[in-house]
């Protein structure tokens, strides 16, 4: 039985891409494991390369009266103020998207997938807002 040989040559092109695919490989290892090994490294890297710094210019904010009474909660992808007589629906980048009257002064929250029941304690009045348009009824 004979054994054959391969007598062809590589080509210049199929050489260099096998020189850069070892260089990106020793790169991205390097990388790993200074980054695992070294805190600064890797505080550096978060910051610059992935982003995962957050400031106070990124962060979503609600301005909230603290000297008033408000109730304020949160349901499905939204969060609601209840404040004189006014309940003020937010969406999660904190932008207000709808304002309902609803005359409750002591209220009770309950919640099921995309709608909002808003009740008096111990009264009659029952409120129910709906994702859909934040539609409201009584």
């Amino acid at each position: 039985m004979k054994v054959l040989e391969f007598k062809g040559k590589m080509s210049l092109k199929n050489k260099m891409l096998i020189i850069v695919a070892i260089i990106i490989g020793l790169f991205t290892i390097g990388i790993t494991i200074t980054y695992m090994v070294n805190e600064e490294a890797r505080e550096w890297i978060n910051i610059n390369i992935l982003k995962k710094e957050i400031s106070e210019e990124d962060v979503a904010t609600i301005a909230i009266d603290a000297d008033k009474t408000q109730y304020i909660y949160a349901y499905d992808k939204y969060i609601v103020i209840l404040c004189n007589g006014k309940l003020e629906v937010y969406n999660n980048y904190g932008t207000k998207i709808n304002e309902l009257e609803i005359a409750i002064s002591h209220p009770i929250f309950a919640k099921n997938g995309n709608y909002l029941a808003i009740a008096e304690t111990d009264g009659q009045k029952i409120y129910l807002v709906s994702e859909r348009k934040n539609t409201m009824g009584k």
